[in-house]
C-alpha cells in the first residue's frame, strides 16, 4: 500500500486583478490536507511570480481522452497518467523560471484574511518602471506545513498588466466657509511617459497627523479637474488626487504631490436682520430675529448712550433672541445693536441699530 499523502491540499481558487500598480491576489484560506483531514499546522504560504510565461504553460489543459469513460477499477488509465505527467512537468517548468516574491507567515496571513479570503498585494512598480513593461505575469501559491510538506502548485492565474497614469498636479487649494475647493492639472502620459487617456480622478483627504488616506471623497471618478469638498471637518487637512485609466477605474496612477490647508473656523455667523427696542417703564425690552447657524453659541448685546461708542452690555452671551435691559436710566436715550457669536468666538456684523428712551 502506498503511504498516505501528508501534504496540504492545493489551492484551487486563486484569482488576480490589478488595482493601481498592484496585482491583487485572492484565495481561500488553506485548511485541508490531501487526505481531506483538517490542516492544523499551517506554517506559511509562498507566492510565486512568472514574468512573461510561455502560452503553453498557462493554457488550460486539454481534456483527457479517458474523460467520460466508465471506470472499471481504481488503476489509472493512460489518459490520466498522461495528464498527471503533464501537470508535473508544467509544475517543474514553473518552479524553474518563477521567482518566489514572498513567504507569508501565519501572522501575515491572519492580517491579510478577510472572512474566508486571503488578499495579497504584489507591487508591480519595479516591473512596470523598466524599459519595457511585461505583457503578462503568471502567479501561483503554495501552502507549507510546519513539518515541511508542501502542497501541489495552485491553479495558475495570468495578469496582463496595464500602465497606470502619471501623477496629476494640484494647482490650487482654497478654504471657504463650509467647503474646501481643489483644482489640478491632468497628466498627459502614463508612468512610462507614453500618451495616456484618462478616465477620471479620485480625491483623497486625511488629517495631517494621520499616516494613510481612507476611501476617496468621491464614489465615482470625476470627469473634470476640480472638486468641492463639502462640509469638511476643522483641522489641518491634507489632500491628494489620483487619475484612473479610461474604462478601468481600478487602475489608479500615482498620487499627486500633497497639498494642505489649516481649515479653521474663521467664518462668523450672519447678523440678526432686525432689532426692536421697546421702552417699558424703567427697562428696555430688546427683541431680534434669531440667526440660523449650526455652531451658534449665543448673542452679545452692545449699548451706546446718546452719540457715544458701543460697549458690551454684558460679557455673558444671551441664548435666546430677546433680553430686558434693566440697567437703563429713565430719560436717557440709548442705541442698541446685537451680534451673533459662534462656538469658535467669531462675531457677526452688527444688527441694525435700535433706539430707546425709558420713561
Amino acid at each position: 500500500m502506498p503511504p498516505l499523502p501528508r501534504a496540504p491540499m492545493a489551492i484551487k481558487d486563486l484569482a488576480v486583478d490589478q488595482e493601481g500598480s498592484d496585482a491583487v491576489l485572492t484565495f481561500t484560506y488553506p485548511d485541508r490536507l490531501l487526505t481531506g483531514l483538517p490542516l492544523t499546522d499551517l506554517d506559511a504560504v509562498e507566492v510565486y511570480r512568472f514574468v512573461n510565461p510561455p502560452s503553453a504553460l498557462t493554457a488550460p489543459p486539454a481534456a483527457s481522452s479517458g474523460a467520460g469513460t466508465p471506470r472499471t477499477d481504481e488503476a489509472p488509465i493512460p489518459g490520466e497518467r498522461r495528464a498527471a505527467l503533464n501537470a508535473r512537468l508544467a509544475e517543474e517548468a514553473f518552479y524553474k523560471e518563477a521567482k518566489r516574491v514572498d513567504r507569508l507567515s501565519v501572522a501575515a496571513i491572519a492580517q491579510a484574511t478577510h472572512g474566508a479570503q486571503v488578499v495579497y498585494r504584489d507591487g508591480l512598480m519595479p516591473l512596470l518602471a523598466q524599459g519595457k513593461a511585461p505583457s503578462s505575469i503568471a502567479y501561483a501559491v503554495v501552502s507549507v506545513r510546519r513539518s515541511g510538506q508542501r502542497s501541489p502548485l495552485s491553479n495558475l492565474v495570468v495578469l496582463a498588466p496595464d500602465i497606470p497614469p502619471d501623477r496629476p498636479t494640484i494647482l490650487a487649494l482654497s478654504a471657504e466657509e463650509g467647503r474646501v475647493c481643489l483644482e489640478w492639472l491632468e497628466p498627459e502620459t502614463d508612468l512610462l511617459h507614453r500618451p495616456v487617456k484618462i478616465g477620471g480622478f479620485f480625491v483623497y483627504r486625511r488629517f495631517l497627523d494621520e499616516e494613510e488616506y481612507g476611501a476617496p471623497r468621491n464614489a465615482k471618478p470625476i470627469a473634470g479637474t476640480s472638486f468641492v469638498d463639502a462640509a469638511p471637518p476643522y483641522g489641518k487637512l491634507v489632500y491628494t488626487v489620483r487619475a484612473t485609466l479610461a474604462g478601468k477605474p481600478k487602475i489608479l496612477g500615482s498620487p499627486a504631490e500633497e497639498a494642505g490647508v489649516d481649515y479653521r473656523d474663521v467664518f462668523p455667523p450672519s447678523a440678526p436682520r432686525r432689532l426692536d427696542a421697546l421702552s417699558e417703564g424703567k427697562l428696555v425690552r430688546l427683541v431680534w430675529d434669531p440667526v440660523a447657524a449650526s455652531d451658534l453659541a449665543g448673542y452679545r448685546i452692545y449699548r451706546a448712550e446718546g452719540p457715544g461708542s458701543f460697549e458690551p452690555l454684558r460679557q455673558e452671551l444671551v441664548k435666546e433672541s430677546f433680553f430686558n435691559d434693566e440697567t437703563a436710566t429713565p430719560g436717557q436715550r440709548y442705541r442698541y445693536v446685537i451680534k451673533a457669536v459662534d462656538t469658535a468666538g467669531n462675531e457677526s456684523p452688527p444688527s441694525p441699530e435700535a433706539l430707546a428712551e425709558p420713561f
